[in-house]
């Protein structure tokens, strides 16, 4: 049985993926209750080691984290419980159930400094959300089967994100504000689901790369959907990141080189993402 932790974008495109895929599949939900979904507090110790031992795991993939960059920043024990001290519980209970844990992790252990990243390059968070995921990524080490899969921007037709906002302000003909200065690599949820599965399948252990296969700014990734959905592209307002005066420094260029997933699993560039999360739209 696979364990999956978290419903958002991702959990939930990696809960209905791996059911596809591979066979029995239990999620997990947290705040709001979900059909067939078991309830986890990751911040509860005893009962995510409880709940883990009384299902005995093959793997978990642990998709929940607390993603808000600033709100990370403001909010450090919470950041810290939910992000570093949440992913000890898993590894934990995993030691005792002898399950391998795929872990979730992202871009942002990267400074920024240069770009396409390799997964054996130093890591240096700029911020506490990065620094809360890395130390997660620190204790799934400890682990002695294990995946750590960064991943990047992640899109798709679940839930408020970033394709989302910038198509529903575009064609409520908003103006948006993107900064020029910020490159990443773009990644649709199922695309990222497909490429976990596909190491499950292959049995890999070790540090994965699994985002888009395309480098790009915020503000030409806004263009990009900008065209695809032919939307007006003026009303995409470029400005720098300085701009924007965000609580948490970013990364400048925390996008990363996909070639070690590729071996496996072929990640999709930015046209093709919008391409397939479009042919997917209201597909259940």
């Amino acid at each position: 049985m696979i364990l999956v932790t978290g419903s958002g974008l991702l959990g939930s495109e990696v809960v209905k993926t791996l059911g596809q895929d591979h066979g029995e599949v239990t999620g997990t939900c947290h705040s709001k209750p979900k059909a067939g979904a078991v309830p986890l507090d990751l911040t509860d110790r005893e009962g995510t080691i409880g709940t883990i031992i009384s299902l005995k795991p093959d793997i978990i993939v642990h998709t929940a984290a607390m993603t808000n960059v600033d709100y990370c920043e403001d909010h450090r024990k919470e950041a810290m419980a939910a992000n570093a001290d949440g992913t000890k519980n898993i590894v934990d209970a995993a030691k005792k159930t002898n399950s391998k844990v795929i872990y979730v992790s992202t871009d942002f252990v990267f400074d920024g400094m240069k770009g396409m990243y390799r997964e054996d390059d130093p890591v240096d968070p700029v911020s506490y959300y990065a620094y809360s995921k890395l130390i997660g990524e620190y204790y799934v080490k400890d682990l002695p089967s294990y995946i750590i899969a960064r991943t990047s921007v992640i899109y798709g037709n679940a839930r408020q994100n970033y394709v989302s906002w910038v198509k529903d302000s575009l064609e409520n003909g908003q103006k948006i504000r993107v900064v020029t200065d910020q490159y990443n690599s773009p990644t649709l949820s199922i695309d990222c689901a497909e490429a976990i599965s596909a190491l499950i399948k292959h049995d890999v252990n070790g540090v994965y790369h699994v985002a888009g296969g395309e480098r790009v700014s915020r503000y030409e990734f806004a263009r990009k959907i900008a065209s695809f959905y032919g939307l007006d592209d003026s009303l995409i307002e470029p400005v720098v990141t300085e701009a924007l005066n965000q609580k948490a420094k970013r990364p400048m260029d925390s996008s990363l080189d996909v070639s070690k997933i590729g071996a496996y699993h072929k990640m999709l560039n930015i046209t093709d993402g919008l391409k397939k999360m479009n042919d997917l739209r209201g597909v259940k």
